[in-house]
């Protein structure tokens, strides 16, 4: 059977389907994490202007979260990925993006608690991957 635009309208509609970013990943066998929120227990030097990269990618250094010591903030960042996932936490005090640590995950799970420890600063770090 050949196609034209007057025997298209014959196929059943559920043949067409539009996929989000997200779901056309995941049938491509990839993953997606999600960086959920952040706990900062000590801030190198009182406080620090804390940005996020996953796989290499800057996700906010436009938009440092401004921790102290017993802060929260919601991050609400993520990024696709195959394989495993490197997440690295960053201050960037004056322009100089000093690095805190990192993590790598490559689970699916509904979330995770990883603490990240370096240049005087503590985080708790609350993610998903799925």
């Amino acid at each position: 059977m050949t196609f034209s635009k007057s025997n298209l309208n014959l196929l059943p509609e559920s043949l067409f389907t539009e996929l989000t970013a997200d779901q056309a990943q995941m049938l491509e066998g990839g993953s997606r994490i999600s960086i959920l929120f952040v706990r900062c227990i000590q801030a190198g030097g009182g406080s620090d202007n804390l940005s996020f990269d996953i796989n290499r990618e800057r996700q906010n250094s436009g938009s440092p979260l401004f921790m102290r010591a017993s802060s929260v903030a919601n991050v609400g960042i993520g990024a696709n990925f195959n394989g495993t996932a490197n997440v690295n936490l960053f201050d960037s005090h004056s322009r100089v993006r000093v690095p805190i640590g990192g993590f790598f995950d490559s689970t699916p799970t509904r979330s995770k608690t990883v603490r990240v420890s370096g240049g005087g600063s503590i985080y708790e770090v609350t993610y998903k991957i799925f």
